[in-house]
């Protein structure tokens, strides 16, 4: 049976056997010439591709690592500036107070200025009341007693007098 099928297929083992040896043979030259370099360039650029991403993990960690650096920098100027800012802030309230204070003593000052001033223009005012008083009395007097009146005697009278009673003419 098995001639049968080799006839009909037309199986000749010599033709069979030169194409094994033709297959072997062009095998050997495809993997010399052909498939030696392809597998070589192959595995370099497998070796590039695992190059590149060995970069990468480098630059991202080292990316890592500048970002770390940065956030912390970051937060010490930011420590700094809140420190800064609280001096600032210290020196201004204390500023503030100082103005303060001298604002209060400034218009306390000028208050007993105001008020010191105010009872000189009254012991003024009252001397100029004294005066005028005793220049009624006397130009009283002297209509009343004529020219027998003499002014410079009752002037002495007349102050001690408006001095006793304080200037006040109420009390008179």
């Amino acid at each position: 049976m098995l001639d049968s099928i080799t006839k009909s297929l037309n199986f000749d083992p010599k033709v069979f056997l030169m194409q094994v040896v033709m297959f072997l043979l062009l095998w050997g030259i495809m993997k010399a010439l052909y498939w030696k370099p392809v597998l070589g360039r192959v595995q370099s650029r497998h070796d590039e591709i695992e190059r590149a991403h060995t970069t990468v993990e480098q630059t991202r960690n080292e990316i890592e690592n500048i970002r770390n650096d940065y956030q912390a920098r970051i937060l010490v100027v930011e420590t700094e500036a809140r420190t800064q800012i609280q001096t600032a802030i210290k020196e201004a309230q204390a500023e503030r107070e100082r103005i303060l204070a001298q604002a209060r003593a400034d218009a306390e000052a000028t208050l007993k200025e105001g008020i010191a001033r105010i009872e000189r223009d009254k012991e003024e005012g009252m001397a100029q009341l004294r005066e005028r008083i005793a220049n009624l009395a006397l130009d009283v007097a002297g209509k009343a007693l004529g020219g027998a009146s003499d002014r410079n005697a009752l002037r002495p009278l007349i102050a001690e007098r408006v001095q006793s009673s304080g200037g006040d003419p109420a009390r008179n």
